[in-house]
């Protein structure tokens, strides 16, 4: 998250700059631009407060698998690892991404 909160800080001081290299004559045009692109990039990273039926989704407990290391369905090993805060959910349940800390496989499986 902090590579995305980098780039847009270069973006927003890249913003501010056009916006003082605007004519006189079309600073308040330019001033109303920035706050409207300003106020698009809050939304895009989520700095500004969500509308209520997406905080009411963040408020669901994902439960997390009951045993986070599986047998890895590409090498056999017993190295399928839940990778934490990748749970989602899914038709008919929650599912997470595992990853083999072996053969370097990905999948998504169902939280059981």
């Amino acid at each position: 998250m902090s590579d995305i909160t980098a780039r847009t800080k270069s973006l927003r001081d890249g913003i501010e700059e056009l916006a003082a290299l605007a004519a006189k004559d079309q600073v308040d045009a330019a001033r109303r631009l920035v706050a409207t692109l300003n106020a698009t990039l809050d939304q895009l990273t989520g700095e500004t407060p969500t509308p209520q039926g997406s905080a009411e989704q963040k408020t669901k407990r994902i439960p997390a698998p009951r045993d986070p290391v599986e047998k890895c369905p590409r090498c056999t090993l017993r190295s399928f690892t839940f990778q934490k805060g990748t749970a989602r959910e899914a038709e008919g349940g929650f599912e997470a991404l595992y990853h083999c800390t072996s053969c370097g496989h990905e999948d998504w499986r169902e939280i059981r």
